[in-house]
This record gives C-alpha cells, sequence and structure tokens, in this order.
C-alpha cells in the first residue's frame, strides 16, 4: 500500500534493487538440493510462463537445447486452454515459471496429470502463500506438491505493490541457470559468483542516460533493441521494464541479423533511437561494429550498451544496467509505481483461469 513517505512506490524500488546481489549471491552460497531422479532422466520439456516468467521460460529453453542433449518447446499460457491431441503429452515434463503463482499460470498447472512431470519455478510456498490471504493458491501449491511436483524455488516471494519487478526477474535466470547445470551432460558447470556477481555493475553509457533524461519523447513511443543470440531469443524483461517501469512503447527486439529484414529499413522511414546489446565476444564486436556504420550511414541515434560477460552471463549485466536506466527515469519523471494506469481493470484477463 502507499505510504505518504512513498507515495509513488520508488524507495520500494529501491529496496528491491539494492537486494538483487544478495538475493543472487544468496542462491549462489547455497547450491539447490539434486533433482530427482525422474527429473534428471527427462528429456523432452515443455516450458511455459507470461510476464517476465516468459523470459525466463524462453531463457530455460535455450539453455536446454544448446547445452544439452535434450529438447525443450516453449509454449504461451494460452495454449492450455485448448485440449492437446490425445497423448501429445504424456512423455513430456512441464515446467512452469510464475514468481507468484498467477491465476494464468494456473491453467498450465491444472493440466499436470497430462504430463509424464510437472516443475514449477516460483518463490511461492504454501504458508507464504497462505499467509498472503490467498487460501486458493495455497491449496493449489499443496495439491501439486502432494502430486509430486517438483519445486524450484526463488526470490523473491510477494514482490508485490508496484508494477514493475526488480528481484524476480533477475533470480529466475539464475535459478534456470543452476536447474540445467545439474542435468546430466550439461556443457557448463554451476555458475560461479565471479561469473554471475560482477556484471550488476554494469550501468547505461553516460550518453545515453543523458539522451533519455533529455529527450525522453524520442524514445518514449518506441525505439529500437539490438542484441544476438542466444539473449535475443530471451530479451522480452528487457524490453518490457520500459512498459511496466516508465508506460513507455515496448522497444522492439531484434537479432542483429534479423535487424536487417525489415526493421532497419522501417527504422529509416519513421527515424527513431536504436540501442545496442554488446556482449564480450569477437562475433558480438563483428556486428556492432557493422551496425553502428549502418545505422550512421542514415543518421540514426545508435547507443551501445557494453556488458564485460561471455553470452551465458551477460543477461545478468543487460537487466543491470536497464534497471538503473529505468528507476533514474522513472523518479526524474515521477511515475507512479503504486497506482498505475489501469490498475484493478485488468483482471478478465490477468485473473482469466477457468477451472478444468
Amino acid at each position: 500500500m502507499p505510504t505518504p513517505a512513498d507515495p509513488l512506490g520508488h524507495a520500494l524500488l529501491a529496496r528491491r534493487l539494492a537486494q538483487i546481489p544478495g538475493a543472487l549471491a544468496g542462491m549462489l552460497d547455497r547450491p539447490p538440493p539434486p533433482l530427482a531422479p525422474a527429473t534428471r532422466a527427462a528429456r523432452r520439456f515443455l516450458i511455459t510462463g507470461t510476464g517476465s516468467s516468459e523470459a525466463h521460460a524462453r531463457h530455460l529453453c535455450a539453455l536446454i537445447n544448446l547445452h544439452t542433449d535434450r529438447a525443450a518447446t516453449f509454449l504461451p499460457l494460452s495454449s492450455f486452454t485448448v485440449p492437446a491431441p490425445q497423448a501429445a503429452w504424456r512423455d513430456k515434463t512441464l515446467v512452469v515459471f510464475s514468481q507468484g503463482l498467477s491465476p494464468n499460470a494456473q491453467l498450465a498447472l491444472r493440466r499436470h496429470r497430462e504430463f509424464a512431470r510437472t516443475l514449477l519455478f516460483t518463490a511461492a510456498t504454501p504458508a507464504i502463500t497462505r499467509g498472503a490471504g490467498k487460501p486458493e493458491r495455497a491449496d493449489l501449491l499443496q495439491t501439486l506438491l502432494d502430486s509430486g511436483t517438483e519445486l524450484i524455488p526463488f526470490p523473491l516471494a510477494e514482490e508485490y505493490t508496484t508494477l514493475i519487478r526488480f528481484v524476480g526477474p533477475m533470480c529466475g535466470y539464475l535459478a534456470a541457470l543452476q536447474f540445467v547445470a545439474r542435468l546430466d551432460g550439461c556443457s557448463f558447470a554451476p555458475p560461479r559468483p565471479e561469473q554471475v556477481l560482477p556484471p550488476l555493475d554494469s550501468a547505461p553509457p553516460p550518453e545515453l542516460v543523458a539522451a533519455m533524461q533529455d529527450h525522453p519523447q524520442r524514445f518514449a513511443q518506441g525505439f529500437n533493441l539490438l542484441v544476438s543470440a542466444p539473449v535475443s531469443d530471451y530479451a522480452q524483461n528487457l524490453s518490457c521494464k520500459f512498459m511496466e517501469g516508465l508506460f513507455w512503447r515496448c522497444p522492439m527486439v531484434s537479432d542483429f541479423l534479423q535487424f536487417a529484414h525489415g526493421p532497419f529499413q522501417q527504422t529509416t522511414a519513421a527515424p527513431s533511437p536504436v540501442l545496442i546489446l554488446r556482449n564480450n565476444t569477437a562475433s558480438d564486436a563483428e556486428f556492432v561494429h557493422r551496425s553502428v556504420e549502418m545505422l550512421r550511414g542514415v543518421a540514426i541515434e545508435t547507443h551501445v550498451l557494453h556488458v564485460a560477460a561471455d553470452p551465458l552471463f551477460a543477461i545478468f549485466g543487460f537487466e543491470a544496467a536497464l534497471n538503473r536506466l529505468v528507476f533514474d527515469l522513472m523518479q526524474r519523471q515521477r511515475t507512479d509505481q503504486i497506482n498505475w494506469p489501469g490498475k484493478g481493470r485488468d483482471d478478465l484477463l490477468y485473473g482469466f483461469c477457468p477451472d478444468t
């Protein structure tokens, strides 16, 4: 609830931003327990989530497909409103990401019996959910646990009050990395503090900060985000934080090579800024050089955010830098994160979860 001392929720968000390093360090200091044998034996995963959880779901898909000999597919939650072909899911493991066990996520969870196994990545527990006055969610979660659903916990429980979330989105990426590292044959070792924590010091380039502070109207109606694979496949939250934090139009995310197949031409016809996200690989350096040269050739405002990390850990730096940028702008523009536009009027979709 808003308080006289923090009517816009900015002090609360500042505290949450400050929690992120400790929350990630805690996850790294206390590695998760071994996976159940049935989970380690799973070969095919069907993964879902929405909001920031869509980024986590797509992140997990990329990690499984690129770093193990298993296969994973992402499905939007609306896919669970229609019957699946007979036995289509029987040999697959359902994976659901939902930080707070939202009603939409329950669409998938209520069909867990159609799958060989179910995994739930969440910050919720029966006790926490019941204590928050959500007995139906607590009962569902307990039923899932009693039926053998494996819980993969990550912080932050009850990250509500504001529209934007900072802690859960960051911790969900680490939970996915730690999960895949425990699968037999994974090509990377369990993540270590020196890999995950240093990128959290990443900051947006000063010229980008100045441009957004001095000319926010140039960005508010949409700009372009360029980033290489695999991050380009799970960059949803990088884009959505401008929408959720500032109520701007979501920037369009393009893979570097996709950008030349339409987005560049549209940007040239109707000029808008471009923000390029770069990791530490030689291929990214080449992509950035070519993109900057191409964009400057048509006089498009271009900014580069360089995170000194390998692709596996660059997402932590991109998230941290853009969190800083969005929060600074939020404060300057006095964006109301407690009584946001449309608050309380979204339940026809947000609360959608018919009984199954």
